[in-house]
């Protein structure tokens, strides 16, 4: 016969071990890999209406789209999207990639002029290499981003089918993308992004960079609320 102190000595023991795994569970699901792809915010020109938008030029993301840790699987995922969501506009992706490798910092410092004036300086983007060549393709606006931040984290997931717990990475990044007509200069559409992709949470062979995929699954999130619906597309 089990005593009143044997019982009480297993469900201390039963207690404690609850207790012990509950701890390490909680530690555990503090580091689980769950990505996450929202639209940070976003901001519309309200005289987009204005704009008649038949050609837009996609540009590579900044700094650099032609390292392995560029950007080129995600620009070409964009560009593919536009074309399948937009049919009756044309989207071009210029031939831009050597200038951006001589001169890394030509679209931050772009970027940082349309921070600073609220519009791009259409002179001062012309007289520019990137400018000269954009301004060959006669596009109506021009799309252009720039990768603000990226973040690595280290942890684990349940991924490949595999129930016990193994080592994963999460790949962030945070980015901006502006739309600008190549009229006047004016910020058409703005929005911050943030995308992110978790390794070993796919089953198929990773081909391109993780910062690539991070891009590609905030910019999927974004499609759909680049407002050039509304604009005069004729």
């Amino acid at each position: 016969m089990i005593t009143s102190n044997k019982i009480s000595s297993v469900s201390f023991l039963f207690g404690l071990f609850s207790v012990i795994s509950l701890l390490g569970c909680s530690e555990l699901l503090d580091r689980v890999i769950i990505p996450r792809n929202v639209v940070v915010s976003m901001y519309q020109s309200p005289k987009i209406d204005q704009y008649k938008i038949n050609s837009v030029a996609l540009l590579p993301m900044a700094p650099d789209d032609t390292t392995d840790r560029g950007t080129f699987f995600a620009t070409n995922h964009f560009l593919n999207s536009l074309k399948q969501i937009f049919p009756n506009t044309k989207f071009e992706v210029p031939l831009v990639d050597s200038i951006m490798t001589l001169d890394s910092l030509a679209t931050v410092e772009i970027i940082d002029s349309i921070e600073k004036l609220r519009r791009l300086d259409l002179k001062y983007f012309f007289d520019t290499d990137l400018g000269y060549t954009v301004e060959g393709y006669a596009a109506d606006a021009m799309l252009i981003g720039m990768i603000n931040k990226i973040v690595n984290k280290k942890g684990f997931s349940s991924g490949r089918g595999i129930f016990k717990p193994v080592d994963a990475t999460l790949t962030s990044c945070k980015f901006t993308y502006y739309l600008i007509s190549l009229k006047d200069g004016r910020v058409l559409w703005k929005a911050n992004i943030l995308g992110e992709e978790g390794y070993y949470l796919l089953d198929r062979e990773e081909i391109f960079a993780p910062l690539d995929y991070a891009i590609s699954n905030g910019i999927d999130k974004v499609i759909d609320k680049i407002p050039l619906t509304n604009s005069k597309l004729e």
